[in-house]
């Protein structure tokens, strides 16, 4: 396993310290403009809207006429074929079928409802993958500065570690020294290859989600975190999400199509009038014969009734299901706000702690170290504790800024 995170270290190295034609620098506003702009399943979503709009002119379109014709094959007493002159036997009709029951008028209805129902769906598949967009986003930014600072610390370790492998040679310290400071260098390196494996992770879904084969370097150093640093009153946020989430809207929707599917089915029940019109030459009573036909079916056995039962439990269960909706997004906006209550307590009590004595004070530790005036205990005893409060930092403003992007989410609104 150290020997594969190993190698994703250095394939991910090479990748950043690559020419700029292998990466791309993105801000956050750029990275949505291009997902907007590249992403095939958005693509796929629209063409789903398209082909629900096409449904919906579909709906609005009449049956068409039915025209025959009958005409004379082969007369046994003549023995004449395709006798179909002035004295001989051909027939003409045209038929329409005419809807009654609302039947068109309920089908045009549910075909604008279903594309209204595309809609919503492509803007909660929109929601998704914008909070997967971003939070990937800041999921390489806080890990590629994480990496660079295990970089300084890795040369500052390398430093010290080529210094006391001369005195060991010299024999004027022990070997034993030396080795427990390789030691101490492989653990930080096998902490930065499981960074690097997180980052390359991001890195894959960042690629599919905005078409690249590109390595993203997220731009986002100008963060404002004191607009982090507030929380929202939980029932203005339950409120911005029933009133915004798309899902929600897709669940009130789903019950009114199903009621209107109910009253589709019902009007299938009521038979159809088929009207026509139909000319004979001399088949039928009279030489020349113009006849108008009017047909409807008798609805003894089959009153759609199967159709009508099954559309009325789907009601019931739409209605169900838009109130577990319901449930599960005041649900899903309380663990985000508990969680963004626990992010910015976090957050505050850390930037009270951490501060760039920190990093003098390694400097001068590390400078004391080399000239023995502390003991390698005391020095690696700090070195592993300040790799550990500069991964905590970067891992404490992620989850802050994570978890404001998950209040954005659950809303469907800007509230950060």
């Amino acid at each position: 396993m150290k020997l594969i995170l190993s190698v994703l270290s250095c394939l991910l190295c090479v990748l950043i310290q690559a020419q700029p034609v292998d990466s791309l620098r993105l801000s956050l506003s750029q990275a949505e403009e291009t997902f907007i702009k590249k992403n095939l399943l958005l693509a796929a979503g629209q063409y789903n809207i398209d082909a629900a709009k096409a449904l919906e002119i579909q709906a609005k379109l009449y049956p068409n006429p039915e025209f025959s014709v009958d005409l004379h094959g082969y007369d046994t007493d003549t023995r004449k074929v395709f006798y179909n002159g002035k004295a001989g036997q051909k027939g003409f009709a045209i038929e329409q079928l005419l809807l009654l029951g609302g039947k068109r008028k309920n089908e045009m209805a549910l075909a604008r409802h279903n594309t209204q129902l595309a809609n919503l769906e492509f803007e909660d598949l929109v929601r998704q993958l914008k909070y997967s967009l971003r939070t990937n986003l800041y999921t390489v930014h806080f890990h590629l500065k994480t990496v660079e600072k295990y970089n300084k610390q890795l040369n500052l370790l390398d430093t010290i570690i080529a210094s006391y492998q001369r005195q060991a040679e010299k024999g004027n310290i022990p070997l034993v020294d030396v080795v427990r400071l390789k030691s101490t260098y492989m653990k930080l390196t096998n902490d930065k290859s499981e960074v690097l494996q997180n980052i390359l992770q991001a890195q894959q879904e960042l690629q599919v989600l905005l078409l690249t084969d590109n390595f993203i370097i997220p731009d986002l150093d100008n963060i404002n975190w004191q607009t982090y640093t507030t929380l929202p009153a939980l029932d203005n946020l339950q409120q911005q999400a029933l009133t915004n989430r798309s899902d929600q809207k897709i669940g009130t929707l789903n019950k009114t199509i199903a009621g209107l599917d109910v009253k589709y089915q019902k009007s299938m029940a009521v038979p159809d009038l088929t009207a026509g019109a139909a000319y004979d030459q001399q088949g039928d009573a009279f030489r020349n014969q113009y006849n108008i036909k009017l047909g409807i079916p008798l609805p003894l056995w089959n009153r759609n009734q199967g159709n009508i039962k099954m559309a009325k439990a789907k009601e019931k269960q739409t209605a169900v299901n838009s109130d577990l909706i319901q449930q599960n997004l005041f649900a899903e906006t309380r663990t985000a706000w508990y969680n963004m209550g626990r992010s910015i307590n976090e957050y505050d009590k850390t930037i009270t702690i951490y501060n760039e004595d920190f990093s003098s004070v390694l400097k001068g530790v590390s400078d004391n170290f080399l000239k023995r005036n502390i003991t390698l205990l005391e020095f690696v005893d700090f070195f592993e504790s300040y790799n550990e409060s500069t991964a905590e930092i970067y891992r404490v403003q992620q989850q802050l800024i994570t978890a404001a992007e998950t209040i954005n989410y659950v809303t469907a609104s800007p509230v950060f």
